[in-house]
Formats: C-alpha cells, structure tokens, sequence
C-alpha cells in the first residue's frame, strides 16, 4: 500500500494524553484495514532475517485464535528493522499509543493494553539465542518515548507493563497497534530517512504474567504483523488475527 493510501485509511482524532497538559494527535483506523495489511507482501524486508524466515517477506498467523491448553497471558511487541539493501545508518524512531486489543465472542473490541511506557532491546535479527543487548531509549521532543536504531540489530519492544491475563474461552480474534515515526536531525530531510526502515507488531501467548524466556517452552508466537516503511509521518501499524470472513467486526474502528 502506497504511503498516500495509508495515511487516507486513517481518520485523525485529536485527544489529550499528556499529564504535562500537551495535545497530542491519535491515529484511528478499522479493523477492515487491519485484516487487509495482514494479506499484503511486507513493504520492504527487515534486514538479516533469514528467507526461511516465513515472516521475512509477508504477515505470518502462527498460533492465530488457538492458544496452548493452559496458556492465560499475552502480549503485544514490535521490532524496527533496517530495510534489507538500505544504507546501515541510525535514525530515532518515536514510538506511542501501544494498544492490544481483544474481540469477544460476543464481538465487543476490547482494550487490554494500553502505554506510551515501552520496554525493549536490540536483539540479533535472527533471534536466535535470544540475544541481546540495552537500547538507546529516551524521549523526544513531545515527550513521546523514542529509540536510536541499531542498523545491525532489531529493536524488539513491548509494554513496560508486561503481560496481561485474558480469558481464552471468550474471544475470537487480536489486535496490536502502535503509532511510529522518524525523527531527522538537524539538517536531514524527509527524503534523506523515509524508508529506510521498517516496522511490524505482533503478539505471543504466554503460560502466566510471571513467565520468563524459557526457548519457546512457556510462550508461543499469535502472529507477525506486516513490516511497512517508516517515514517522518506518524503512521498507524497494526496486526490482526480477526478473520476476513467477520464482516460485522470489520466496521469496528480502533484508536491506534
């Protein structure tokens, strides 16, 4: 999707967020749109992920709406990838309005994650071994947390918050969304950073709130989002495993 056909996707709606008494714009979009990034290629390719990778060139289901017997938490995340071919620079990236959301059975949207606080680390892009090392984390000048990008490394976040408990008997899809955009430096203009890297959101089940990295024993992946490009524009990134066929939750609009 062209950069002009995601930005009219969106409607924008104005609301106040800060304790500080500062106004900050909030993105909103449909679930409809959501589920249509979900069946559309990346728009560019994160760099150092294998090909075998199933998620390195489109949206990937894994788990989808089937949590593990015994699974009670979840969790939204995000990564930030240079653009495989891209010139292996660093650039800060804003993040905010992280929110995951849960559809009932019922088809009510519900909001169980919601934080401009953000946790995170740059992760080898393969993440293999689960390593990693501290993020330059700090915030701009809107007071909206941002991050300085590794060119080598993925920067991996999620809520600060950690997980939440759900109830898996009563739900029948996920939503992850989170606003992003680049900020240049003195000097550097739109079209000196526009795309050259990429973001996706996606979610993992976990056994409880308390879990910890295990290799995979006490989590397991819900689904990758698609990677579109990051620009100087706030733009809304989402992921969803709500089924196209839901016709009734697709009208269903979100704040991202």
């Amino acid at each position: 999707m062209k950069k002009s056909q995601k930005v009219a996707a969106c409607v924008f709606l104005l609301v106040v967020v800060r304790a500080s008494g500062q106004s900050a714009v909030a993105l909103q979009s449909s679930i409809v749109d959501a589920v249509q990034q979900m069946q559309m290629p990346n728009e560019g390719r994160p760099s150092g992920v294998p090909p075998s990778y199933s998620w390195q060139a489109q949206p990937v289901i894994q788990a989808g709406n089937r949590p593990p017997a015994g699974f009670h938490a979840i969790t939204g995340w995000g990564q930030i990838f240079l653009v495989a071919g891209a010139a292996p620079v660093s650039l800060n990236v804003s993040l905010r309005n992280f929110r995951t959301y849960l559809l009932s059975t019922s088809g009510k949207l519900q909001l169980i994650q919601s934080t401009n606080t953000l946790d995170g680390a740059q992760f080898s892009p393969d993440y293999q071994g689960n390593i990693n090392s501290p993020a330059d984390i700090r915030l701009d000048s809107g007071g909206d947390m941002s991050v300085m990008t590794n060119p080598k490394a993925a920067f991996h976040f999620w809520p600060a918050a950690g997980k939440v408990n759900f109830d898996s008997s009563n739900f029948a899809g996920i939503l992850v969304a989170v606003e992003a955009r680049i900020n240049p430096a003195t000097g550097q203009t739109a079209a000196e950073v526009d795309n050259q890297y990429v973001l996706s959101v996606g979610a993992d089940y976990w056994a409880g709130v308390n879990s910890v990295w295990d290799n995979y024993r006490s989590s397991a992946g819900v689904a990758v989002g698609r990677f579109q490009f990051l620009t100087t524009e706030w733009q809304c990134f989402t992921m969803t495993t709500i089924f196209a066929r839901n016709r009734t939750a697709q009208a269903t609009l979100f704040s991202c």
